[in-house]
């Protein structure tokens, strides 16, 4: 049996993001127009294959900081760094998921939205870095967990930390570097969010 072109395997919502974001740096370039950015970003969410998305930056530069992906991502494991990027909708991490103990976070023009109450953290420090745009970045932490944003610049945005100080005995302390740029960190407690 053949092997299937690695160009012709599923893509997924990441890569559909990442794609998105090199059309987002192609306009702001000037190389597209935002007529042609629109058609592009249409086509790359509705691309069910990486031979797809390739097509819709096809002709913009090969460099390799700004190229969508071309082959599957790994999956993501406990040691790796998680990279979550809102481009224009909303990033979501609820429910029961396993945290990194790295994360990078691009709340461009939407917000990242992360919810530990259920989460599997089997870490005590879990360090989050921020490239902010004009979204959000918002954590909700389970009772014992403490939020540390001394490293963490801002520009238009606020920052809003219910959760300084020292995590409890078996709390995670979140240490959240970077910039925030116009959007703002909220950081609070898990019962301001129970139905």
């Amino acid at each position: 049996m053949d092997r299937l072109d690695p160009l012709d395997m599923r893509a997924g919502d990441p890569d559909r993001e990442r794609t998105a974001e090199v059309l987002r740096r192609a306009a702001g370039d000037g190389r597209i127009d935002l007529d042609e950015l629109d058609d592009r970003l249409g086509r790359a969410y509705a691309a069910k294959t990486y031979r797809d998305l390739q097509a819709v930056v096809a002709d913009l530069p090969d460099d390799p900081a700004t190229r969508a992906p071309l082959a599957p991502l790994a999956p993501v494991d406990r040691t790796e760094t998680l990279e979550l990027r809102a481009g224009i909708s909303d990033v979501r991490r609820s429910g029961t998921w396993a945290v990194p103990a790295r994360l990078r976070v691009w709340p461009s023009m939407g917000n990242v939205k992360l919810d530990f109450r259920r989460a599997d953290c089997p870490h005590r420090l879990v360090e989050i870095d921020v490239n902010g745009g004009a979204g959000n970045l918002v954590l909700i932490l389970p009772e014992g967990w403490a939020v540390d944003v001394d490293g963490l610049r801002t520009g238009w945005g606020a920052v809003k930390n219910r959760r300084s100080g020292t995590p409890g005995p078996d709390g995670v302390l979140v240490r959240v570097t970077g910039g925030m740029g116009m959007g703002s960190l909220v950081a609070r407690d898990a019962y301001f969010y129970e139905k």
